[in-house]
């Protein structure tokens, strides 16, 4: 007779099982929302490292180059990037009596991708000797 009793005592009630399926209902959808935060915080970031090696590179290229005037251009690659690039004397005042020149040399990379633009501006100094500089003139 008591044996209804104790096999009803056994088992889950309903509410408890619904309160345990909402339980890990939230917890899967949580975890689900961070890692797609993830994702797109990382697809962002190689972005912004893919725009950063190309500026490095076609900074490289403007320090390789022929450094002797001041000017300023604007370059686009097979990629799609567009680069502003400057190159100015600067300190004048300081190296009119020394045999060198100080240029500031500002490379400014930009990227257009899903309607999100990337920029990335780097700026370097570099010394020139003026001779050199004569000499190209």
């Amino acid at each position: 007779m008591n044996n209804f009793a104790s096999v009803a005592q056994r088992g889950f009630t309903l509410l408890e099982i619904m309160v345990s399926m909402v339980l890990i209902c939230l917890v899967v959808v949580s975890v689900v929302q961070l890692s797609s935060a993830n994702l797109r915080h990382l697809s962002a970031s190689d972005d912004r490292i893919e725009t950063l090696r190309h500026a490095s590179e076609k900074m490289r290229e403007v320090l390789d180059s022929d450094l002797s005037e001041d000017k300023t251009w604007h370059d686009v690659d097979d990629e799609g990037y567009s680069y502003d690039i400057t190159v100015a004397e600067t300190l004048n005042e300081r190296t009119d009596a020394l045999a060198v020149k100080f240029l500031e040399i500002t490379v400014s990379a930009k990227y257009t991708r899903d309607n999100r633009s990337k920029q990335m501006t780097l700026k370097t100094a570099k010394l020139v000797s003026k001779a050199n500089a004569l000499k190209s003139q």
